[in-house]
């Protein structure tokens, strides 16, 4: 508790002085392992079956066919909003809510939008890749088909290890933020949380396919832009021990303040305290920091790897309608950005304005949310915060899961394994891989832990590891000219070139190599963009050597599994639209990335420190965009979905959408019958002989009763 000679509920008085607290959460779980429990396996078990449910009423009611096809493209119908939704449900991890909140906590405002902005410019710019499959490559399954079709094999088995890395990386870092958090706040023991977090994901998944990691994403969305709304304005209106953006700004000059007493035991190693190193005048409020302007640039380059090399991209890519593609796209990174932006423009920033004991560990393992939740509102802040990280990581989850499943089924199984299996043997296969990389999850995750590995690390760790294949793979389907051989040396000596130099870094930088040294901001600067610009120098110089001239004629060629029927309008795959589509997605994908990454922050720097007025004109940009987006992110599914809604409901209280399918039956039944005249024959026969028998039952029951008929 706070003493009259103390400033605040985080110091306590002992030997006549102030002492603060060595840290926020101090080794205590807030609240207790049975609540956490329950969130696992509760939320779990009920998205589980409510999923699988109405992926059932869509089966029953609406006439979607449960096929291999179905199973990993969802029909290939799915609509704009839906599309965003899944986008900004994809790509909200556990990082995007617990590591914006770090950066915002290490760096002040220039943190959230760098981590917003710098992740947000790969979605809008895949947009114009996501169209081009659907003019280049419309009945591919994964990207490293495409690729196979285009480069050969030594090409798809490259791709595909980089590929199935992207995915296991995502995972881990998934894994680690959810379970830390769990610990943290419930003690749940980490090494269960890693395997009970992916245990409903795996059960929808199993069920529903990709339709139902869709459905999911969205409720999941839905729920995650809730809590967003919530904690922002608790930040800037509602909390009575913040409430407004100028009491946030008074509080975050004073925290920085020179005058500030940063000594032991006023403070501790690791805490903020005091002026910010890099940042201009030792401020939190400008973005001219030097700390936060590298991890931008660190965020960019390795975010063009998880979103270019993450075949869930592409699988949500193929799934859309072509109508829909681009503008779902766009559309989901413009909503996104408001999830990292807004979320630690309040959590975060909030975290430095109450002057919380976090340390620099907790802040790198993801409690700067769930410390700032708790702060304002007790237990159910910290309950919020937890279900809403865990809807996060397990609709990134099931995402991960399907796009692991594709690679699998189609890149392997399918290609060098049973080249002529059917619907039913894909299918299975495709289950049993969501099966088995569910359970792949959770040793991962316990492996990662018990390395010391945090989310921080892992995050800024993955550009350098991935990066090299983002320029091959975003050449695939724009560069006519590009070759296999650079695609395969770009690839491989970007990624060992970016390991080299990065590990090079941390030696002459620390004069070690460590996790700590490795995850410090210089080598995963220097590694990092090694890998994106060796990679695809290589593979441009190779390419304009020996260019490969393809006109896409094998892309186009790849076939479905099973041949169905696309209930798409008419038109959607014509040329013309898509070239219109494809051109409008590179005018205001490019103007929009333009836009977050280079004018919005020229604009912002003359004004060096923030003033109140500033600040405060930043902190409604932030309520705006979050609470905006998350309406139009949660309505428009429902609008363009509605005739659908409105076919369940129908079916539910009538039965007359399913006479209306028996007589469809019937007809065609009888036009089989038709086509077969022997059939129709016989079924004439047996159709005499049922009304002669009943006529004969009839004139029975006429004559000696109903109990003498029945004997008969």
């Amino acid at each position: 508790m706070a003493t009259p000679s103390c400033p605040s509920m985080y110091y306590y008085e002992k030997g006549g002085l102030c002492v603060r607290q060595s840290s926020f959460f101090g080794g205590r779980a807030l609240l207790g392992q049975g609540l956490g429990y329950a969130i696992i396996l509760g939320f779990g078990a009920f998205f589980a079956v409510f999923t699988s449910l109405l992926v059932w009423l869509e089966r029953r009611y609406v006439g979607s066919r449960h096929t291999s096809e179905w199973f990993n493209t969802a029909g290939r119908n799915i609509k704009t909003g839906l599309i965003a939704s899944v986008i900004v449900s994809q790509w909200t991890w556990a990082a995007t809510i617990l590591q914006s909140s770090n950066v915002a906590w290490e760096y002040g405002v220039s943190g959230p939008f760098w981590y917003a902005s710098g992740a947000t410019i790969q979605v809008l710019l895949f947009g114009i890749i996501a169209i081009e499959i659907k003019r280049k490559a419309p009945s591919a399954h994964t990207v490293c088909e495409i690729i196979r079709a285009r480069w050969g094999f030594a090409a798809h088995v490259v791709f595909l290890v980089f590929c199935l890395m992207t995915n296991i990386i995502v995972t881990a870092m998934l894994l680690l933020g959810g379970s830390a958090v769990v610990n943290a706040l419930t003690g749940v023991n980490i090494y269960a949380a890693s395997f009970l977090i992916p245990l409903g994901v795996v059960v929808y998944t199993l069920a529903g396919g990709l339709k139902a990691t869709f459905l999911a994403s969205y409720i999941h969305s839905v729920f995650v832009h809730v809590v967003l709304v919530i904690f922002v304005y608790l930040v800037y209106t509602a909390s009575s021990k913040l409430g407004s953006p100028h009491d946030v700004y008074k509080k975050l000059h004073s925290i920085a303040s020179k005058m500030r007493n940063c000594t032991e035991p006023m403070s501790h190693v690791g805490q903020a305290c005091g002026p910010v190193s890099g940042n201009y005048g030792g401020s939190y409020l400008t973005m001219l920091s030097s700390g936060g302007f590298i991890f931008g640039i660190i965020n960019i380059v390795g975010n063009f790897g998880t979103v270019f090399v993450d075949n869930g991209y592409w699988v949500s890519a193929i799934a859309a309608r072509p109508s829909s593609t681009h503008r779902g796209y766009l559309l989901g990174g413009l909503v996104w950005f408001a999830v990292p932006f807004s979320l630690a423009t309040s959590l975060g920033i909030g975290a430095l304005a109450l002057d919380l004991p976090l340390t620099s560990s907790e802040a790198n393992h993801g409690l700067v949310p769930p410390a700032t939740a708790t702060a304002l509102m007790g237990k159910g802040g910290a309950v919020l915060l937890l279900t809403m990280l865990f809807m996060a990581v397990t609709s990134a989850g099931s995402s991960e899961l399907i796009a692991v499943s594709s690679l699998c089924t189609y890149d392997i199984y399918r290609t060098y394994v049973n080249p002529k299996a059917n619907g039913r043997q894909i299918l299975r296969v495709s289950r049993l891989v969501v099966l088995l990389f569910g359970c792949f999850m959770g040793f991962l995750a316990v492996l990662l832990n018990k390395a010391g590995v945090s989310l921080g690390w892992m995050y800024l760790a993955m550009g350098v590891l991935i990066g090299s294949a983002v320029m091959p793979v975003a050449f695939l389907l724009l560069w006519s000219k590009a070759n296999a051989n650079g695609a395969i040396a770009g690839t491989i000596f970007g990624c060992i070139a970016g390991i080299i130099t990065w590990l090079s870094v941390t030696k002459v930088e620390y004069g070690r190599v460590d996790l700590d040294s490795t995850g410090r901001n210089a080598p995963m600067l220097a590694g990092n963009l090694v890998s994106i610009l060796v990679g695809g120098a290589i593979h441009a110089v190779l390419s304009l050597l020996q260019p490969q001239n393809y006109n896409w004629d094998t892309t186009r060629c790849l076939t479905m599994v099973e041949k169905e029927e696309i209930d798409l309008p008419e038109g959607e795959l014509c040329e013309r639209k898509l070239m219109k589509a494809k051109l409008w997605i590179t005018k205001w994908g490019v103007a929009f990335s333009l836009v977050i990454a280079i004018l919005w922050p020229v604009m912002s720097l003359p004004a060096r420190v923030f003033s109140s007025a500033y600040f405060t004109f930043w902190a409604v940009i932030a309520i705006a965009w979050g609470t905006i987006g998350s309406l139009v992110i949660i309505l428009l599914p429902l609008v363009e979905s509605w005739k659908t809604i409105q076919l369940v409901i129908s079916g539910l209280f009538t039965n007359d959408l399913v006479i209306e399918r028996l007589e469809v039956i019937n007809m065609q039944l009888h036009a089989i019958i038709q086509s077969m005249p022997e059939a129709q024959q016989r079924y004439l026969l047996d159709k005499e002989r049922s009304k002669k028998r009943e006529a004969a039952i009839f004139e029975l029951e006429k004559e000696n009763g109903t109990g003498e008929a029945s004997a008969v």
